[in-house]
């Protein structure tokens, strides 16, 4: 039994993604650490436990990720929560497309995941079911992008996170609350709005559409 639970672990996609780290980025490797963390953890499944009391999907779904950094846990815990027919991942960093390469093969889902780099660059009008940026202090609103997408027969749902940490150089677009949040990207339909409280910061979380 003890050398089938180590089997187990030591084949599971983090252990893996996390060897891949050690082995080729150790220098991803505190990166990696954050991205299991109980936070970031509490932040993923408070988004999808609002996804999933707020929206009714009756169709394998589309979903662009913006800023998606190493993909996972968020992309497991989607695959659970819905039924899914393609995802767009957005990423500018080079060494977390590569880790989270190999969190897809890793997990082999049955549906399509396109890889890209600056979301802001994709000038292709599209429709989409779900977008969402769970790091929206570091880019611009993604409201700019609002054009390049279809509203018939339904608008996109909108997933924004961001936070009031407006310390650290690389937030460049924090905010102070939630209605700062639905304000700055144009929000006309609120499906849910609210906040968390973390160690260092507030995280504000908004669900709606154009």
């Amino acid at each position: 039994m003890m050398n089938l639970e180590f089997d187990r672990y030591v084949n599971s996609p983090y252990f893996r993604a996390q060897s891949f780290i050690l082995n080729n980025h150790p220098n991803y490797l505190n990166s990696y650490i954050d991205s299991v963390s109980e936070g970031q953890h509490e932040s993923k499944i408070w988004m999808i436990r609002q996804l999933e009391k707020t929206c009714n999907f009756v169709v394998p779904i589309k979903i662009e990720i913006i800023g998606g950094w190493f993909g996972f846990p968020l992309i497991e815990m989607l695959n659970f929560a819905f039924k899914i027919d393609q995802i767009d991942f957005f990423e500018l960093d080079e060494t977390c497309k590569k880790i989270f390469a190999q969190y897809t093969n890793f997990f082999n889902y049955n549906y399509k995941i396109s890889v890209f780099d600056d979301y802001f660059d994709r000038e292709e009008i599209r429709r989409r079911h779900l977008i969402i940026n769970t790091s929206s202090e570091h880019m611009r609103d993604v409201v700019v992008m609002k054009k390049f997408y279809k509203d018939y027969p339904f608008k996109p749902i909108l997933v924004l996170q961001s936070n009031n940490y407006f310390n650290l150089p690389e937030h460049v677009n924090c905010v102070h609350s939630a209605e700062e949040l639905i304000q700055k990207n144009q929000i006309k339909k609120v499906l849910y709005s609210g906040k968390m409280k973390m160690n260092n910061y507030t995280r504000f979380m908004v669900i709606g559409q154009w």
